[in-house]
């Protein structure tokens, strides 16, 4: 089954939400270093690098997503779609969209500086009509590294990084499987993205 079929109820519903939001800001949460928990990352950072629509905003918001708030409030999006792992009895690899009452139920804390509620109600004041959705997703393993290195240092020096916050700053430490559907996840996104004619 190729991608596509398999995300065939997600890609409707993004499709459908994305017909009736012009503005769409995409945001990339998580701890790189936590194993599954980079998904939000990797998604946001290698969509970014294949979008340049002024309709679309991409933002790796990583552990620290209200360090690029007024980022999300100059932009004044329509739609924000949280990507995240979640917490749920779901089998690991699962993907899935909740609405904003939902989302604070499944979103789990503990890598993120600041109370997610907090950073939800920061934006909705900042963004008085703004529609969030998290899409979320099952992890396979959140396994902490003891030891780390920098994301691709051999490409992005420091202050590349310094200079565009969407670039990682650490590596990935992710689940093979979870990285192969991260990548369908991109692909999904880019794949909708044209047909709305944002590439």
């Amino acid at each position: 089954m190729g991608y596509l079929a398999k995300y065939a109820e997600i890609q409707r519903q993004l499709q459908t939400l994305f017909n009736s939001h012009p503005k769409v800001l995409i945001l990339g949460i998580g701890e790189n270093r936590m194993g599954d928990d980079g998904a939000g990352q990797w998604i946001s950072f290698n969509l970014d690098k294949q979008i340049t629509s002024p309709e679309i905003c991409i933002i790796n918001g990583g552990i620290t997503p209200e360090e690029r708030l007024s980022e999300i409030l100059d932009f004044q999006p329509n739609l924000m779609i949280v990507i995240d792992v979640v917490g749920t009895d779901n089998l690991p690899g699962s993907v899935g969209l909740f609405e904003e009452k939902q989302m604070l139920n499944y979103l789990p804390i503990s890598s993120h500086s600041m109370p997610l509620p907090v950073f939800v109600d920061r934006c909705k004041i900042g963004v008085p009509n703004l529609q969030m959705i998290l899409l979320g997703i099952c992890p396979y393993s959140l396994q902490f590294l003891e030891s780390y290195k920098l994301y691709k240092e051999d490409e992005y020096d420091l202050d590349a990084k310094e200079a565009d916050p969407n670039i990682p700053f650490y590596d990935f430490n992710m689940d093979p499987k979870m990285k192969s559907l991260s990548d369908e996840i991109v692909a999904l996104f880019v794949q909708i993205f044209k047909e709305n004619a944002y590439i």
